[in-house]
């Protein structure tokens, strides 16, 4: 019996291994944007698959490529044989833990996978590569990238081990001159450097949003070789206080700042607006209708931390909740005290604090005047018997 079941284990085995090798997939060609995608579904391929053959309708000729529904460890080899003249790839959310660009790929879109390793099979010289969307990966190493120097727009967002010690260097791009628009969105970077001072000449978009960044570790000085930086996303940091009088004469070119969800109080915060509204910077906002929260205003469709929330953080406050003012108010007992020396000290019943204790010991002295009138009337009648 246990014969017969192991028999039985082993055929099925090598019968999944057989379909698996037998795998033929092809894809169908649709309209998408003014292109014709030829769209693959349902494709597995693991880190051991071998033996898959990858079709398209009219072969050899197909260019723009995408998986849909698909979980693939890496891009096929027998994939890439099959499309050689391959120019743009789409494999977004396939669970990919590398990619690899191939010598004429001009864009490839892997959003949203497991990315820790690109494979780049182009040279500086060669390059053909335009767009590169990998947000949502696990990337930490992205020098080979630099090789890429026709790159427009690369997007590094949610790539959260891609800061090292908890900063992002402009750096890290250097010798990517044709880079337009780089994305560094909720990469959980805490610090912002460019200490080569690199320039990135046709950068025109940089989004920092949606960061950890301070004000304390934010200096503008290191966005001042970006000459052709127009827009500029810093939403969503911890920032309470922004130096754009620097920041604009830095970066002339600069036409829009987005500044939703900063912690600026509001009165620094129209000084800001104001500042940047002369020289000609919009602030766009991207959720009029967000609600602020509890302790923040909103004016011109940006929250701000509410003036009075800041002088609440100023102002101390007596232990029964109550701000002082500069204005010093004498205690009723305290007054009591106040009365001339010369009329007589009547003693008052005890009474009990809120703990329970005896409030005798506890009647303020004033400036002791009384006291000493006390023992001079003594002293006086005294002598006189």
């Amino acid at each position: 019996m246990r014969q017969l079941i192991a028999s039985l284990f082993c055929a099925a085995l090598l019968l999944a291994v057989t379909v698996t090798a037998d795998q033929t997939y092809e894809c169908v060609v649709e309209k998408r944007d003014d292109e014709s995608v030829c769209i693959f579904r349902n494709v597995n391929y693991g880190a051991n698959t071998t033996g898959v053959t990858f079709k398209a309708p009219p072969p050899g000729k197909i260019q723009h490529v995408a998986f849909e529904d698909s979980t693939l460890d890496h891009i096929p080899k027998e994939f890439l044989s099959a499309f050689p003249n391959l120019r743009s790839l789409s494999v977004p959310n396939a669970n990919l833990s590398s990619v690899v660009i191939p010598t004429k790929l001009e864009r490839l879109y892997a959003s949203g996978n497991q990315i820790s390793r690109v494979i780049v099979h182009q040279t500086r010289d060669s390059t053909t590569m335009q767009e590169l969307m990998l947000d949502s990966n696990h990337l930490r190493d992205v020098s080979n990238l630099t090789r890429l120097v026709k790159l427009e727009i690369l997007n590094l967002s949610d790539n959260r081990d891609l800061p090292v010690d908890d900063t992002i260097d402009l750096g890290l791009f250097k010798g990517m001159d044709g880079l337009r628009h780089l994305l560094l969105s909720d990469v959980g970077a805490h610090y912002v450097e460019n200490e080569q001072d690199v320039p990135l000449p046709n950068l025109e978009l940089l989004d920092l949003s949606n960061n950890r960044i301070l004000t304390s570790s934010f200096k503008v000085k290191a966005l001042a070789p970006l000459k052709s930086l127009q827009i500029l996303r810093l939403g969503y940091n911890q920032l309470v206080d922004l130096d754009v009088l620097q920041l604009t004469q830095n970066n002339p070119q600069l036409k829009q700042i987005y500044l939703e969800g900063s912690q600026f109080p509001c009165k620094l915060q129209t000084m800001i607006l104001k500042h940047l509204k002369r020289v000609g910077v919009e602030t766009p906002v991207t959720n009029p209708e967000a609600r602020c929260p509890l302790g923040f205003d909103k004016e011109e469709g940006l929250c701000c931390k509410s003036d009075l929330t800041s002088i609440a953080n100023v102002v101390p406050q007596t232990p029964g909740g109550n701000q002082m003012s500069g204005t010093v108010t004498m205690r009723p007992m305290e007054t009591s005290t106040m009365a001339s020396t010369t009329s007589p000290v009547t003693a008052r019943p005890t009474k009990q604090d809120s703990d329970g204790n005896s409030s005798a010991a506890k009647l303020p002295l004033g400036n002791g005047s009384w006291l000493i009138s006390l023992v001079l009337v003594t002293v006086v009648k005294l002598a006189l018997f």
